[in-house]
């Protein structure tokens, strides 16, 4: 993807042309910034407090907006069953992932529910609280459970 920017004056050079790396973008990306994005296409988007279940809802269009951004690609994503089962329970929710390859959106209604395991994985992914526990995970795979969003969004 380039991007190219007109200069002030009429010049002899050739236009400046910037290039952008999507996967460094994405591998990049917070959630505040998957937010902004997503407000581009959502103008009432509003986020929520810290300690609510989601992160983002909008009124008008009666759906509730949760996000996860990832440093490594996978194509089987990664859900706690305390995380699906209170998503579930909220109405229309989207769960919207960014990977290095792309942004996915799940529709957490219309998904059939992951085949739950136990994982002895980190308590959090804070560095102070990194001891590991048992989890109840499953799977979310971005070509059968979701819809790529990134051309949308970026």
């Amino acid at each position: 993807m380039r991007f190219f920017w007109k200069r002030d004056k009429p010049s002899n050079y050739p236009p400046l042309i910037v290039t952008f790396d999507k996967t460094e973008y994405l591998t990049n990306l917070k959630e505040s910034d998957l937010f902004d994005l997503l407000k581009k296409l959502i103008p009432d988007l509003q986020s929520t407090d810290q300690f609510n279940t989601v992160d983002a809802f909008s009124l008008n269009r009666q759906k509730l907006y949760e996000f996860k951004c990832r440093r490594t690609d996978y194509i089987d994503l990664l859900i706690e069953k305390i995380k699906f089962d209170s998503l579930k329970t909220k109405g229309k929710v989207y769960y919207i992932n960014s990977t290095p390859r792309g942004i996915y959106s799940f529709n957490i209604q219309k998904i059939k529910e992951p085949i739950w395991l136990i994982r002895l994985m980190p308590q959090t992914t804070d560095f102070e609280r990194n001891n590991k526990i048992e989890k109840v995970v499953g799977y979310l795979n971005i070509y059968r459970d979701a819809k790529e969003i990134t051309d949308v969004l970026i």
